[in-house]
Parts: C-alpha cells; structure tokens; sequence
C-alpha cells in the first residue's frame, strides 16, 4: 500500500532528486570562488573534488534519513484521537510507524541508493573504493535512519503536553540540514561547535557514513563509532518509550 501512495505522489520523488542536483551544483559553484579565492588546492584537508563528493553524498544521506512526514501523520494521530487504534489492537504506535517510514521511503531508497551505486563513476577514487566500505557505509546508514527517527519520535511524544508541535518539527528540519553537515561538513565548523556535538547524537546522523564512504573516517575506528551510535539509538528509543508511556497517561482521545 504504501508503494501506491508513493508512486501517487512520485513528484516527491522527482523533487527531492532536483534539490540534490540542484544543491551541488549551486555548493560548486561556492566552493570552486572559495578555493579560487584562498589560492589553495586543499581546506581543511579536502581538495575541491572530494569536498563536492562528500557534499553530494552528505545530501542524499539527509534525504535517506528523514522522517518529518512520518512525524506529522503521528502528531495528527495523537491530536485527532487516530491513536485510539493502536490501543484496543495488538500493534505498537512506534513499530506500525517506523515500518510504514521504510515502505514509504523503500521507492527513494531505491533511487538515491542507485545514485549511489552510479557514484563511483562520477566521482572515480573519491568513494567507495575498497569493497569493506560499503559494508561499513550501510551499518551506518542504518544507524543513521533509526537514530533519526527516534528523534523525531522523542518529538512527536510531546505532542501529548503540547498539541501543537508541528512548528518544533519543521524547525528541527531545517536546523538538521545544517548542524549535521549535509550541506557544509562538519568539519568546517568551530572547534567548540565540533567539542559539544561529541557529546550528541548528531556526528552519527550524516557525518559517519559519509566520513566511511569516502574514506575519511580510518577503518580502524568505525566500531567504536558503530557502538556508539548503538547507544545513542538505544538511549533515544528508550527516551521515546518513557515519554510515550508518560504522555499517554494524559491522551484524551478526542476527536476519533
């Protein structure tokens, strides 16, 4: 079903593959005046056609692991009473809606995951040039798409306190795009920015299984990094588990 009900809307699709190639073209065309400008073939440890190939790749990450669509259907569950279902039947809010994330997005997966495949082409010797970094580039993608979307749940449970959180969604959105690195790497960013974030979930959201796919990040680290991630999808889960439990103490049902 939920294959229908993309293909029903596949300029979704079609929009989010513009705002990729439309987004590095504009990145180029800023970073080539940069490096022009600073008369250096290398910032901060990239040349101009790694730093592209790392941008591009961070975009499509961002694109795999969104969920704020997902996000909005559960927050117009709690505040229309659609979540009295998910109580009198055998099934979990939290699961039911994490498998309809993945079949909703199974169809951009398959697109954005072909681009990927098509990468090394375009950008030959800058990704994915030893076959173990697929390997690592999926567990992380993984890591990256459930981390996610256990922050998305954390702020979907609010809504149970707070009816109206749509906004906090939304803007949660657009500041990702930019502290997580999907448009500027997250290392260009000051150095107490980079101290903090060590700290948080947000290395392990598009900087990890870019940093593996483009060989930035030493083999020799990625299972610490992998274990880390683990704890931070365990401790966001369980965040959102005890909230849920909390908020649901207070649902009303109104409006079913």
């Amino acid at each position: 079903m939920t294959w229908i009900q993309t293909l029903e809307y596949r300029a979704n699709l079609y929009v989010g593959l513009f705002a990729i190639f439309s987004g590095i073209f504009i990145e180029y065309l800023i970073w080539k005046q940069i490096f022009i400008s600073s008369g250096s073939s290398l910032i901060r440890g990239f040349t101009l056609d790694e730093l592209i190939a790392f941008i591009f790749l961070s975009m499509i990450v961002g694109q795999l692991k969104s969920s704020w669509s997902t996000s909005i259907e559960m927050i117009d569950a709690i505040r229309s009473g659609g979540l009295n279902k998910f109580l009198i039947r055998p099934i979990s809010f939290y699961t039911y809606h994490f498998m309809m994330f993945i079949g909703h997005n199974s169809l951009f997966y398959i697109a954005y995951l072909t681009l990927i495949m098509l990468f090394p082409l375009a950008f030959p010797n800058l990704a994915f040039t030893e076959n173990f970094q697929i390997l690592g580039f999926l567990i992380a993608l993984f890591i990256s798409v459930y981390l996610s979307y256990n922050i998305y749940y954390i702020m979907v449970c609010i809504t149970f306190w707070f009816h109206e959180v749509r906004a906090l969604i939304i803007a949660y959105n657009v500041a990702n795009i930019i502290l997580s690195g999907q448009i500027i790497p997250l290392r260009f960013f000051p150095e107490i920015y980079l101290d903090i974030i060590v700290y948080t979930p947000i290395p392990f959201l598009v900087d990890l299984p870019v940093s593996i796919a483009t060989g930035h990040l030493a083999p020799e680290f990625w299972i610490k990094r992998f274990l880390v991630g683990t704890i931070w999808c365990l401790l966001t889960w369980l965040a959102g588990k005890i909230l849920y439990d909390l908020g649901i103490k207070e649902y009303g049902g109104y409006g079913a």
